[in-house]
């Protein structure tokens, strides 16, 4: 029930506005029709207009010399001169020399990184530098439990265990 009291007091609130913009509303009388306010109503209008001097600022700049007034008339548009078409040349660029850049080392292809990791292998001679693997190759200590391979790979250390 509360919130039948809102809803009607807006239903109420938009039907009174309605009613009143529509009494207030100017309007024609039916047989003429309504002509736009930026024109004269009539031939007198217009010649009392075509009396009234031309707009001219006074000498400050700050407001109209003479009031009321009436706008300059349209000037007759200028025909365009002729101008000769004038189109210069681009300069031409130089490509910039190649800098000759030292061969660098070949990285991992991004397929060998992408690759799941390989089942454990048991580290063998563990020290505190790094273990062994059953290969012989060597695992130097890395951060934490990892290890770092002569390929430079990430593996971890699992106990006895590496898993690269």
């Amino acid at each position: 029930m509360k919130s039948l009291k809102p809803a009607a007091l807006a239903a109420a609130f938009l039907l009174g506005s309605l009613l009143c913009a529509n009494a207030w509303g100017e309007s024609a009388p039916a047989g003429t029709p309504a002509q736009p306010r930026s024109q004269p109503q009539s031939q007198a209008g217009k010649d009392a207009y075509a009396k009234l001097p031309v707009c001219e600022l006074s000498e400050d700049g700050k407001r109209l010399a003479v009031e009321p007034c009436r706008t300059a008339p349209a000037a007759a548009p200028m025909p365009r001169r002729p101008v000769p078409l004038t189109i210069l040349q681009m300069p031409n660029n130089k490509v910039a020399p190649q800098v000759a850049m030292p061969k660098t080392q070949p990285s991992t292809p991004i397929e060998a990184l992408m690759q799941p990791p390989g089942t454990p292998i048991p580290a063998v001679g563990c020290t505190a530098g790094g273990c062994y693997d059953p290969g012989g190759a060597r695992h130097n200590a890395g951060p934490g439990s990892t290890t770092i391979t002569p390929a430079g790979k990430l593996c971890q250390r699992q106990g006895a265990w590496l898993q690269c």
